[in-house]
C-alpha cells in the first residue's frame, strides 16, 4: 500500500459490492454496442480490416475494401475478427466486430483497477473501477469500431504487469513485456513508446532483460511473418508507425482547443488525481507512484505531441489517470467530496434534459427552433416507436434518482454516483436517440439506392471520386462494390462524392439526404473519355 494512512481519520465505510460495480460496468459496455448499422467515421472505416480478415483472409496484413490498410497494427482486427467468426452466425458481422471494443474495454478496465489496488490498497479497487466508466472521454469511443482500444488494452497489460512487479519474482516483467508487444501489434511505435520506458522502472537487471525479450518474442509473432511473406507492407506499415509518432508541435497552434479538449475529455479524474498527487508528493520516490508518475507523463506527451487533435487518440490517457486518481477518492475533504458529488448529479441531470428535449424536439415538434434545426439536419425522419421508448427512458431516470437519492454518504459516493449517471446518460441516449444516429450516421440507404440503380445501369466496375474509406467499407459490405481508381478509364461509370461536378453531363442517378454539415450528396455518372 503506498497511500499515507491518517491514523485520525474515522474507518471508511465499505466500498459498493463488486459484483453491483460489474453489473453497472457490464451494461454501460453493452448498451449501444450492437443493434445499429455501421456508422461513417471511424465505425465504419475500422470495420473495413476485419471485413477484410473475414471475407477475404486477408490475416496477416489487414486491408480495407481489398487494399493494404496499415493505419494501425493488427491485434484489434485479429480480436474482431475473432468474435465475427465466433458470433457471426447468430450476429450481423459488424455488431459481432464490435463487440471487441467492449471485451477489450472490460479486460483494461479490470486489470487497472486490481493494478491500483496492488499499488494503493484494497480501497482504490472500487473507484478505479467508477472512475473509468465516469469518464467523459471513454463513452462513444468504446462504443463503436475503435482500435485504439486496444491500445489501451496493451497499456492495461503493461501497468499490471509493472504492479505485480513490486513483489520478487518475475512474474510482473514477463506480463509487462507482454504488454509492451502488444502494444507493438496494436499500434506500432507510438503505442511503444508510451509503453515501453516502464520497463526501465523494473528492479532488477533481469527483470528487464526477460521483459525485454518477452516483448521482443510478441511483436515478432507477426513481424517475422510480415517480413517473410509481404516485405513490402511491412515497410510501409514502419514508414507510416515511424512518421505517426514523430513529435510535432502543430497541436499547440490552437493551445486553447488542445487544452479544451484534455480538460473535457479526462473529467472528473484529472482534478481528483491532481490531488492525489500534491497529497503524496513526499512519495512520489517509492517505486509505485513512479509507474503511475511516468505512464502520466509518457500518455501525455505521445498524445499531445504526436498525430492530429482527435479525441480517440488521447483516450491512452485515462488509464494511468485513473490509477492515480483512485488513490485520491478516499482521501479528498469532506467539502471536495461533497462537490464532486453535487456536481457529478447536477451535469447527468442536465445532459439528461437536454437528451428528452431532443427527444421532444422529433416528437412533439417544441422547442420549435431546436424541431427545425432537426428538420434540416435530417429531412424526412420520424421516430417509428414513440411508447415504449419514453415509457424506459421515464423508469431509467426515475431509476437513477432514486439511487441518489438513497445513496449512504461516504468517500466512495462521488465516484458511485458519477459512474451510475454517465451509464444513465449513455442508455437513455441509446433508447431516444438511436434510431436519429443511425438515419444520420449510417451509409445503408446511399448504398442501397446505389444497388438498385446499378441492377438498371449494369457495369463491370465502377471508379469513384471522393470517397472516404468509410464509404467504401459500406459499399463493399452491403454492396459487394469496390470502387476502382478514378484513372482507371476501363470503367464506365464513376461515383463522386459532393457537388462541385463539372463537364460531366447529367448523372446516372443522384442521391441527396441530410443538410448542414451532415448533408450526404453521391452522383454516379457516365464517363465520357
Amino acid at each position: 500500500m503506498t497511500t499515507r494512512h491518517d491514523p485520525f481519520a474515522p474507518t471508511l465505510p465499505p466500498p459498493p459490492p463488486t459484483l453491483l460495480i460489474w453489473l453497472l460496468i457490464a451494461v454501460y459496455l453493452l448498451a449501444g454496442l450492437a443493434g445499429h448499422d455501421p456508422w461513417r467515421g471511424d465505425d465504419a472505416r475500422h470495420f473495413g480490416p476485419i471485413l477484410g480478415m473475414v471475407r477475404d483472409g486477408h490475416w496477416l496484413v489487414p486491408h480495407l475494401a481489398g487494399d493494404p490498410f496499415l493505419d494501425f497494427g493488427p491485434l484489434y482486427y485479429w480480436v474482431g475478427a475473432s468474435l465475427t467468426t465466433v458470433l457471426g452466425i447468430v450476429l450481423p458481422l459488424h455488431d459481432a466486430a464490435r463487440l471487441a471494443s467492449g471485451l477489450l474495454a472490460a479486460i483494461a478496465i479490470a486489470l487497472t483497477a486490481d493494478a491500483a489496488r496492488r499499488m494503493h490498497g484494497d480501497r482504490a479497487h472500487a473507484p478505479a473501477l467508477l472512475l473509468i466508466i465516469a469518464t467523459l472521454g471513454l463513452v462513444v469511443h468504446v462504443h463503436e469500431t475503435q482500435p485504439m482500444v486496444a491500445v489501451m488494452t496493451a497499456q492495461a497489460v503493461t501497468l499490471w504487469g509493472m504492479a505485480r512487479s513490486l513483489k520478487p519474482g518475475l512474474r510482473g516483467a514477463l506480463v509487462a513485456g507482454l504488454g509492451v508487444g502488444l502494444a507493438c501489434l496494436a499500434n506500432g511505435l507510438s503505442a511503444v513508446l508510451m509503453t515501453a520506458p516502464l520497463l526501465l522502472l523494473l528492479p532488477t537487471l533481469m527483470a528487464r532483460l526477460t521483459a525485454a525479450l518477452t516483448a521482443v518474442g510478441v511483436a515478432a509473432l507477426w513481424l517475422v511473418p510480415m517480413a517473410i511473406q509481404a516485405p513490402d507492407a511491412l515497410g510501409q506499415w514502419l514508414a507510416q508507425s515511424l512518421s505517426a509518432s514523430t513529435p510535432h508541435l502543430a497541436k499547440f497552434g490552437d493551445t486553447a482547443e488542445l487544452l479544451g479538449l484534455l480538460g473535457w475529455f479526462v473529467w472528473p479524474m484529472w482534478p481528483i488525481a491532481g490531488w492525489a498527487l500534491w497529497r503524496e508528493r513526499r512519495y512520489l520516490g517509492c517505486r509505485a507512484w513512479q509507474i503511475v508518475g511516468v505512464s502520466i507523463v509518457l500518455a501525455l506527451l505521445v498524445t499531445s505531441l504526436t498525430g492530429g487533435l482527435r479525441p480517440a487518440g488521447f483516450l491512452p490517457l485515462l488509464l494511468p489517470m485513473a490509477m492515480a486518481a483512485a488513490a485520491g477518492v478516499t482521501t479528498l475533504r469532506r467539502g471536495a467530496a461533497n462537490a464532486f458529488d453535487w456536481f457529478g448529479g447536477m451535469t447527468f441531470a442536465a445532459f439528461a434534459l437536454l437528451l428528452w428535449t431532443a427527444w421532444s424536439a422529433m416528437v412533439f415538434d417544441w422547442p420549435p427552433g431546436l424541431s427545425r434545426h432537426l428538420a434540416k439536419v435530417t429531412p424526412n425522419f420520424s421516430l417509428e416507436s414513440v411508447a415504449w421508448p419514453s415509457i424506459l427512458g421515464i423508469l431509467l431516470c426515475l431509476g437513477w434518482a432514486t439511487l441518489v437519492a438513497n445513496t449512504r454518504r461516504s468517500p466512495y459516493r462521488g465516484a458511485q454516483n458519477s459512474a451510475a449517471g454517465m451509464t444513465m446518460l449513455w442508455c437513455l441516449a441509446v433508447i431516444l436517440l438511436q434510431p436519429w444516429f443511425d438515419y444520420s450516421k449510417s451509409h445503408t440507404p446511399a448504398v442501397s439506392a446505389l444497388r438498385s440503380a446499378l441492377a438498371t445501369h449494369p457495369a463491370e466496375c465502377v471508379s469513384g471520386l471522393g470517397l472516404s474509406p468509410s464509404l467504401s467499407v459500406s459499399l463493399d459490405y452491403l454492396a459487394g462494390i469496390r470502387p476502382h481508381a478514378v484513372a482507371d478509364k476501363r470503367c464506365p461509370l464513376i461515383l463522386i462524392v459532393g457537388t462541385e461536378v463539372r463537364d460531366m453531363g447529367e448523372p446516372v442517378w443522384r442521391f441527396e439526404r441530410g443538410g448542414g454539415n451532415r448533408r450526404e450528396v453521391l452522383s454516379l455518372y457516365a464517363r465520357t473519355d
